[in-house]
């Protein structure tokens, strides 16, 4: 929202916010432009959670853009509402597991924030209060709390877990509602938010390689591949100057078509050694029950 220095006068509101999904099908390095005793050059964290900035996520949309899309993004046309792109927040993080090859971990932190975020940009949610309630009661320091297991332990990047199974449908219910198919959400673990920060900050990837001018060494951190992240794009109105038409649908085919033709996105940098490369995808306003929906828009 932005307004005059004189006075209080309104100049564009939101009119609707879209969320993403974005998939790491390799492992991303979006560079944060400093290093530490892990790395020479680290990923992009905010309250040493990993995420990706909005400036890399609406970049990664204009490389494949071209023509008119393009100066939309690029807010280059007066008579067009204006966009907003957030940060991708990290929701489900990669982490080798001794129970299915790799679990995607999150944490009831990251959960209710994910809600509210949501309802926040004018979607209208299910109610999950009594599920993070659940939630909380259950997973405490050392334990996982997962879609099912074989047995009272399990092994999570070298570190020894206890394991709970669900014993009812309130946790799968919740999962169920993220919109993620039963693939990603058997891989599903729930840690504590103390071991959620641990397992993000000391389980990335770390990979050594040679700078060509001087053979010198160098080491990047990366998102680990099969980590899942959400954001929103934002449309705004111009209550002073009306807009022709919304631009954010014109977004959503354009995101859509790429999905169904199996095009991906590239964020952060090593193209040419296979990383960075993303999928990016719409939560679906119409899938919202029965286990397939996330959230019904309010202006749709």
């Amino acid at each position: 929202m932005h307004c005059e220095k004189k006075g209080v006068n309104i100049m564009s509101i939101k009119n609707r916010a879209n969320a993403v999904w974005c998939i790491a099908n390799t492992p991303v390095c979006a560079g944060s432009g400093e290093g530490d005793f892990r790395a020479d050059c680290n990923i992009q964290r905010n309250d040493d959670f990993p995420k990706i900035d909005a400036g890399t996520f609406k970049g990664s949309l204009l490389y494949k853009m071209d023509g008119k899309l393009k100066k939309i993004i690029q807010n280059k046309s007066p008579e067009q509402a204006k966009l907003s792109f957030s940060d991708l927040r990290l929701l489900f993080f990669s982490v080798q597991s001794s129970h299915g090859i790799y679990r995607l971990l999150t944490s009831v932190n990251c959960l209710e924030q994910f809600f509210l975020e949501i309802s926040w940009n004018e979607y209208e949610c299910d109610d999950v209060s009594q599920e993070l309630k659940g939630l909380k009661r259950r997973v405490v320091d050392g334990v996982i709390c997962q879609w099912s297991h074989h047995d009272d332990t399990e092994w999570i990047g070298g570190y020894k877990l206890q394991a709970v199974n669900y014993k009812d449908n309130v946790i799968k219910d919740l999962l169920r509602k993220l919109g993620l198919s039963q693939t990603v959400i058997k891989h599903i673990g729930i840690v504590s938010d103390k071991d959620f920060r641990y397992f993000t900050r000391y389980h990335t990837e770390i990979i050594t390689r040679n700078r060509l001018e001087n053979q010198a060494l160098f080491t990047e951190e990366y998102l680990p591949e099969g980590s899942i992240l959400y954001g929103f794009i934002c449309e705004f109105k111009d209550l002073v100057r009306p807009v022709k038409a919304p631009v954010l649908p014109q977004i959503s085919r354009w995101i859509e078509t790429n999905e169904k033709e199996g095009k991906v996105y590239q964020i952060g940098r090593n193209l040419n050694t296979g990383k960075g490369s993303v999928t990016i995808s719409e939560m679906k306003r119409e899938e919202v029950k029965n286990g397939k929906p996330l959230c019904r828009s309010k202006s749709s």
